[in-house]
């Protein structure tokens, strides 16, 4: 993946690059079908390097009627620079070029017959400062923008119109220019061409989208990108980064509109400088923090000349000497460019990504456009070359952008790697945890095992072995008669049975218990004559039942069965069973038809047992004499064990 993205990004910058050259070739170069001399007959386009030029003083803005031919005309070369030759900017100045239409109609009459009919032509002026009003043999046809009091700005819009063909004629046509410099610092006029409009049109749009349409066009990507930055930087306040990035796109906006608005606002117009300042101390914070390598001193040095600069601008403004202090600004940035590229260059390269080469390569273009724009603006370049520097903002993007392919492809395979890493560690906690608690199973088995075996032990010790103990002794002493040692024997089988009931497994239902329970004891009550009445219903499970509350309920329950036998002399018992839903509890009831419980009578050890047996469950024992005779022993039992 990093090779790729390497790749892709010197594609993109190498061919960002030759669009670039290419596009200044194309607008700043001479064409071979471009003639070099006033009346060649071999190009259909005729190249005006020379005019003639009077300078006469305007009654009114925007007026100005056409001088006479007895007038000052002079030679001049073209482009024409105002500043180099010195001029008011408070006059209008007059072009003249003169040319003949012969030629062109001869371009056009190799394969035909000639025809009186002028071919279509145009007249492209690559650039004017700061308006133009055209005459062609006297007569205006064309305007480059508002003229008067509150003109547009043309400074940087090339100038393309047909001409018209009814005021061409054979032989020899004048074309006058008259420009307007409106005050404007710089005022000239560049190289004028006439000729095929199809071939003129074909330069002017190629020179007007390098020009206007793709500052335009970076204007927009601009505030996008801005938006974008802007949006990180508020996710993830401590990415200083993006935020200077943010702001530094924003400067550029307001740098990049001065290129090709036409209705400049003063005060926007007033920035154009300031903003150029600005944008280096926000490029330079920008790149320090991109290379992680901050110099808070150098940046606070930036910021003061930064604030000074803009001061000494808006004070000039105000109090004149504008342009010295423009120069003197423009000087100072660029030779401080240079040695900021040297600054930036040491940080960024202490690391060698592909990132950093990038973020300087985009830096050192835009250093090398700025200085290009202040040698051009110095017209040291000549007066009708283009400015760069708004086309080389996109490289930055283009930087900013590789960085955040990368962070999002490294976070992606962080991601993964952290998912792999996971799924290892989830599987081999899962193992350790499986061994752990087939351990801690195999654990608990054996300490229940254990605690099942010692309380069956004692239980059959304390039970069954105590009743066979004191059965031996008194058979020994000879005081026990054999229907004694007979009752004696069936308890003690009970209590096995019980013993062996409990360790049954039940899955939490009592029915099952019961049912057991039924099963032991049903053969012994019919010997005694007792008809047992099975009345139970659904119940539902009772988690808590473990072998040990399962002898305990059962032995509540024989214990009710061994009374009746015993004391009641019943022939029917009814057992039934049921749910207590405003108590959250099941019952369990056993009802006879003996001879009942007396109320007063005093309780034997037996229910007394059973009781303290229900406590333990969190339960209740209630005896309950009923009218006619008979006894009711109910069993409550709670639904959830308390406990």
């Amino acid at each position: 993946m990093k090779i790729s993205i390497v790749r892709i990004a010197r594609l993109i910058t190498a061919r960002l690059i030759f669009a670039l050259v290419a596009a200044y070739a194309a607008t700043s170069g001479t064409s071979p079908a471009f003639a070099q001399s006033a009346n060649p007959a071999d190009a259909p386009v005729i190249e005006f390097s020379h005019a003639q030029f009077t300078h006469i003083p305007s009654e009114a803005p925007g007026t100005s009627p056409p001088p006479p031919s007895s007038a000052n005309w002079r030679d001049v070369e073209l482009p024409d620079s105002w500043r180099k030759a010195q001029r008011p900017r408070t006059n209008h100045g007059w072009y003249r070029l003169q040319f003949n239409t012969d030629p062109m109609y001869a371009m056009h009459s190799t394969h035909a017959p000639q025809t009186p009919e002028t071919p279509p032509r145009a007249v492209y002026i690559p650039r004017i400062t700061n308006n133009v009003e055209m005459y062609l043999n006297g007569s205006s046809f064309a305007v480059s923008g508002r003229l008067g009091d509150d003109p547009e700005f043309s400074w940087n819009v090339a100038q393309y119109y047909a001409l018209p063909a009814g005021l061409l004629r054979p032989g020899n046509n004048e074309l006058l220019i008259r420009l307007h410099p409106d005050g404007m610092l710089r005022a000239g006029l560049s190289k004028v061409y006439v000729g095929d409009a199809a071939l003129l049109r074909e330069r002017y749009e190629s020179r007007y989208f390098v020009q206007t349409l793709a500052p335009q066009f970076i204007t927009g990507l601009l505030a996008l990108v801005a938006m974008f930055a802007l949006s990180i930087w508020w996710k993830r306040r401590n990415e200083s980064m993006f935020g200077f990035f943010a702001l530094m796109l924003m400067v550029a906006i307001v740098r990049v509109v001065h290129y090709y608005i036409r209705d400049e606002p003063l005060w926007l117009a007033l920035l154009a400088v300031p903003s150029l300042c600005w944008l280096t101390v926000l490029q330079v914070q920008f790149a320090l923090r991109f290379a992680g390598q901050p110099m808070p001193r150098f940046e606070k040095l930036l910021i003061v000349i930064a604030a000074v600069s803009t001061v000494a601008l808006f004070g000039a403004a105000q109090f004149g000497g504008y342009g010295l202090v423009t120069l003197l600004v423009y000087a100072t940035y660029a030779v401080l460019s240079l040695a900021i590229l040297v600054i930036l260059s040491r940080a960024l390269l202490r690391d060698a990504t592909i990132e950093n080469i990038l973020m300087l390569c985009a830096l050192t273009i835009n250093v090398a456009f700025g200085v290009h724009d202040f040698l051009n603006y110095q017209e040291l370049l000549g007066f009708d070359h283009l400015y760069l520097l708004p086309l080389g903002l996109p490289l930055l993007m283009l930087a900013v952008a590789a960085l955040l392919v990368k962070r999002f492809v490294e976070t992606l395979s962080g991601y993964e790697k952290l998912n792999a890493d996971l799924v290892h560690v989830v599987a081999e906690r899962e193992q350790e945890l499986t061994q752990s608690y087939e351990k801690l199973r195999a654990l608990d088995q054996q300490r229940a095992t254990a605690e099942e075996r010692q309380r069956l032990m004692r239980d059959m010790h304390d039970g069954i072995g105590s009743h066979l103990m004191s059965t031996l002794a008194l058979s020994r002493m000879g005081t026990l008669s054999q229907h004694d040692m007979q009752e004696i024997l069936a308890d003690c089988i009970d209590e096995l049975k019980i013993t062996i009931d409990s360790l049954e497994p039940v899955e939490s239902d009592l029915l099952v218990v019961l049912g057991n329970l039924r099963y032991r004891l049903e053969p012994r009550l019919n010997l005694a004559g007792i008809e047992l009445e099975w009345a139970v219903t659904d119940l539902p499970p009772l988690a808590y039942l473990d072998p040990e509350n399962t002898r305990s309920i059962l032995r509540i329950v024989q214990e009710a069965f061994t009374n009746t036998l015993k004391h009641a002399r019943a022939k029917r018992i009814t057992l039934s069973t049921g749910i207590d839903v405003a108590n959250a509890r099941v019952w369990v009831r056993l009802a006879d038809d003996g001879v009942g419980f007396q109320s007063g009578q005093p309780a034997g050890r037996g229910l007394e047992n059973m009781k303290r047996r229900a406590e333990k469950l969190n339960g209740r024992v209630e005896v309950v004499p009923l009218q006619g005779g008979g006894t009711c022993v109910n069993l409550y039992l709670p639904l959830a064990k308390m406990g």
